[in-house]
């Protein structure tokens, strides 16, 4: 769990531009143009990130936001973040740490193997349609392949755990992305999936990473069933 905080605390420091384990309680601005690159696995750029951790509070920024960024800087956490989410429409999100696993139990859920492709194509295509998936899919679904779990009843997928590209530290912390369709909500499936996709990044030496929107009440409270808590939250601008 050293390894996992470490890793954790890390990797929102890329988005920070700055080490956060080490910086002092208080209002933190920096300038970086590593908010101007798109990232990989998001397709988009942060212009903004602002990380909210205890009594720290983080406002990465690109240079082109240098101007209006600057008459906020004598602002306390509380007013900067009301200030700009008046002049910006920033999306706000939960980030969790992993804490230990609590689910040891994974019945019906399971690794999916090369075989199980046709399976999860339908799927996406179920939770997504229309979209487009002869172009990417295939490929995505076969360089992850160890990385997916899925819970399966009666011939389908009825609950899926994927693998996102990470945008930084690839191999050595990983989100997980989980989806289950609509008609099969609330039957534990999502947690037995979820568990058994920790578990397994876990047994790869790989650190597991959740983060959600912050009004996403379900998915926090998956994420905290399966031994998740609480780390920070992130106000971000997108571009």
């Amino acid at each position: 769990m050293d390894e996992v905080a470490e890793r954790t605390n890390r990797f929102y420091s890329h988005f920070c531009g700055a080490d956060i384990a080490a910086l002092q309680p208080g209002m933190h601005f920096i300038c970086s143009a590593e908010r101007d690159a798109v990232l990989r696995g998001l397709g988009c750029k942060y212009m903004l990130f602002v990380l909210v951790k205890d009594r720290l509070c983080v406002a990465s920024y690109s240079p082109a936001y240098s101007d209006r960024i600057e008459p906020m800087k004598a602002y306390g956490p509380e007013a900067f973040i009301l200030e700009l989410n008046r002049c910006e429409r920033l999306k706000k999100m939960r980030l969790m740490q992993f804490g230990g696993e609590t689910v040891m139990q994974y019945d019906g859920a399971e690794v999916l193997g090369e075989a199980d492709y046709p399976l999860y194509e339908a799927f996406y295509q179920t939770i997504h349609p229309g979209g487009r998936t002869e172009d990417w899919l295939y490929d995505y679904f076969m360089e992850k392949i160890g990385y997916f779990t899925a819970f399966r009843s009666g011939g389908r997928l009825l609950s899926v755990c994927d693998a996102p590209d990470m945008p930084y530290m690839e191999g050595e912390i990983q989100h997980t992305g989980i989806y289950t369709l609509q008609s099969e909500r609330r039957k534990g499936y999502a947690r037995r999936t979820a568990a058994l996709a920790t578990h397994t990044l876990l047994a790869r030496g790989i650190c597991p990473q959740w983060e959600c929107c912050a009004d996403n009440l379900a998915s926090i409270g998956l994420a905290k069933s399966i031994g998740y808590t609480e780390y920070a939250t992130a106000y971000i601008l997108e571009e």
